[in-house]
């Protein structure tokens, strides 16, 4: 397995794998929705490509982003208007799953500073392959000074995983999203211990 950087074109892979490994929570949606979601996740998360890194083994089989708190994205209009080209009910879980992704990036960052980073999106098909992502990561955040290293997750993934890896949870509340009560959790990874 190998780690490099993430490149613009790693995004078809990228949005393969992240479709297999979330394709159960969009299952019962449409096709253009599942299609929306995936595509935004990845484009909305890829703000520092100092921070972006792919896992392969033979294929892209992870990836990890994180970014700086005054990094700013762009996408946000152009997903804007591309949600002006779904249904009416796409429309709707795609406005709320995104509201949710704001306002827990929100949360986050209250609680960093400008030399901690938010990890934003993490994906592993392989066995051991998080690890080796999550030092790649580590050792690059390392590498630029970087404090600690911050991220949110819910119950939808496996978040017990952060604690295994000594990230400690500093705060826990509940979203609603598309009608669903969802536990959402920020954690911190300190990188001077």
């Amino acid at each position: 397995m190998i780690v490099r950087k993430f490149l613009d074109s790693d995004i078809e892979d990228a949005s393969k794998i992240t479709h297999a490994v979330w394709g159960n929570l969009y299952a019962n949606n449409s096709c253009d929705l599942q299609k929306f979601i995936y595509d935004f996740t990845l484009e909305y998360y890829y703000l520092n490509k100092k921070f972006s890194f792919v896992l392969y083994d033979d294929i892209l089989c992870g990836l990890i982003f994180a970014s700086l708190k005054t990094d700013r994205n762009s996408t946000i209009e152009k997903y804007n208007n591309k949600i002006l080209s779904l249904n009416e009910k796409d429309k709707q879980i795609a406005l709320n799953l995104f509201e949710y992704v704001e306002n827990a990036g929100k949360e986050v960052k209250n609680f960093m500073n400008s030399d901690d980073l938010m990890m934003g999106l993490f994906i592993s098909q392989k066995k051991g392959g998080g690890k080796i992502l999550l030092s790649k990561l580590v050792d690059a955040a390392k590498e630029n000074d970087i404090k600690n290293i911050y991220l949110w997750t819910d119950t939808t993934c496996d978040f017990h995983y952060y604690q295994k890896n000594n990230f400690i949870p500093v705060k826990e509340f509940c979203f609603t999203v598309n009608g669903k009560k969802i536990d959402t959790f920020i954690f911190k990874k300190n990188l001077a211990e």
